[in-house]
């Protein structure tokens, strides 16, 4: 739903508010128009000012109906324009291309375009056809009406009641007063029309933030990594009834490295973005060092956490930028970008690039270098370890990358994070063995605990998986 008001205000942000502050000064001059019009005209008949009036009436009210159609159309199309949006760019994005042209979807793509414009313009249409009719039955009455004042001011002039002279003059009051009146009706509507996609803007602006902070704001300390506990947590995602966790226990010591295995839907990833706060619990507790992380200052929180996400972002800027939004608060140091390079494997990419860490990456940009989808993952991941947080976590941090460099890595990572807390999550359990303590994740429950020997020794899920898993590199 923030979605769809977004794409609403995205379109109008720019020049409707300029146009809303527009029509306030042409209400302000027609209505200036009128005034000295009605005074003019009172000098004739004071039945004309009636006249003209209720003539402005029908077309002020059908215009205001029509700028309340015309808004209504283009607010309860939002969630169609975000699909025109998202399928407008897939036909676009060098990403999405490859699939489009082998699975040859495109022609259903274009058919669906296609189909949602025909929508929007037969809405328009339909509004636009009877406020059309609306407007000539109105105009008509207005020709015929203005015709018969100009009469009466002719057969004054002949009766004497006025000078030659003076239909000129009545029949251009009658005529200023005329376009004042629609022209401060019609800019009137402008104006209530401008209000209402204005308003968009405002309520976007004024949407409440889902995850307030505390006025407490507590620091933790980060020269140490802290202990983390998941207190009997229940979390569903919002506007959800599945329960990904149900009074779930987790404590996680300082300096320990765990790894989260299980299915796909298990709630491992889940689990990070409660840890991070990006959702809060719906019951229980997330603590960090004994604090509510609902208590936690989350701008420094944020920095005691190296994250790599499993669908992690390909930025495309240089190499060297890509590694140092690791630590964006500070100047770049290209000692510790290289550092961090050389334990992501990122470092072989560097060398393989025409520009070294200055290549533009992807090829949005002009003489920008695509990777492939394992180099994209070291660079990601020497961006987690330049971070250098106290709580490092990988989510299937060597999914694209061979064995080899697999093996290389976590190496490097038993060195870099040896007084750090890491949190890893994978499918691969030549990534998870070594880790001090493995919890197998099953349907938001820890099904099994323990080191790897512990856990073959159990003769349980990991077991199984793990032979499994073993029997395919036989």
């Amino acid at each position: 739903s923030f979605k769809d008001r977004l794409e609403k205000v995205k379109e109008s942000y720019t020049w409707r508010p300029l146009n809303m502050t527009s029509f306030s000064f042409y209400v302000f001059q027609s209505l200036l128009q009128v005034l000295i019009a009605f005074l003019a005209l009172a000098t004739l008949n004071w039945l004309f000012i009636f006249v003209v009036i209720l003539l402005a009436i029908p077309s002020f009210i059908t215009q205001t109906r029509y700028a309340n159609i015309q808004w209504g159309i283009w607010s309860e199309n939002s969630p169609k324009r975000k699909k025109f949006s998202y399928i407008a760019g897939l036909l676009q994005d060098g990403f999405s291309i490859k699939e489009i042209k082998i699975f040859q979807t495109a022609p259903r793509f274009l058919s669906e375009l296609k189909t949602l414009y025909k929508s929007f313009t037969e809405e328009n249409l339909k509004a636009g056809t009877k406020l059309l009719k609306t407007n000539l039955f109105l105009n008509i009455f207005s020709v015929v009406l203005y015709i018969g004042v100009e009469v009466y001011v002719v057969i004054l002039a002949i009766a004497k009641s006025i000078s030659i002279g003076g239909i000129s003059y009545y029949i251009q009051v009658i005529n200023n007063f005329q376009m004042g009146i629609g022209g401060l009706f019609r800019n009137t509507t402008q104006l209530f029309s401008q209000t209402l996609y204005v308003q968009e803007i405002f309520e976007l602006l004024d949407t409440p933030v889902l995850i307030k902070e505390s006025n407490e704001k507590v620091i933790i300390d980060a020269a140490k990594p802290p202990v983390i506990e998941f207190v009997n947590i229940t979390f569903s995602y919002p506007k959800s009834e599945i329960k990904i966790f149900d009074n779930f226990s987790l404590t996680i010591e300082s300096g320990e490295k765990i790894a989260l295995v299980g299915e796909n839907g298990a709630g491992k990833t889940t689990l990070i973005k409660l840890l991070a706060r990006f959702y809060d619990v719906d019951s229980g507790e997330i603590l960090i060092n004994g604090n509510n992380i609902k208590n936690i200052d989350l701008a420094s929180w944020y920095r005691m956490l190296g994250i790599l996400f499993q669908d992690f972002v390909r930025y495309e800027y240089s190499l060297e930028d890509n590694i140092h939004f690791g630590r964006i608060w500070e100047e770049k140091n290209s000692e510790k970008i290289e550092k961090a390079a050389k334990y992501s494997g990122a470092s072989d990419v560097a060398s393989e690039l025409k520009n070294g860490y200055q290549q533009i990456l992807g090829k949005t940009f002009e003489n920008g270098a695509e990777l492939s989808v394992g180099q994209w993952q070291k660079v990601a991941l020497a961006r987690a370890f330049l971070r250098d947080a106290p709580i490092l976590i990988l989510d299937e941090p060597t999914a694209s990358i061979d064995a080899k460099s697999e093996a290389e890595i976590f190496e490097k990572v038993e060195k870099l994070q040896k007084d750090k807390t890491v949190i890893i999550i994978s499918h691969r359990f030549s990534t998870v063995r070594n880790a001090d303590r493995i919890y197998v994740i099953k349907k938001g429950k820890i099904g099994e605990q323990g080191s790897h020997d512990e856990l073959m020794k159990i003769d349980g899920m990991y077991s199984r998986l793990f032979t499994l898993q073993a029997k395919g590199y036989k």
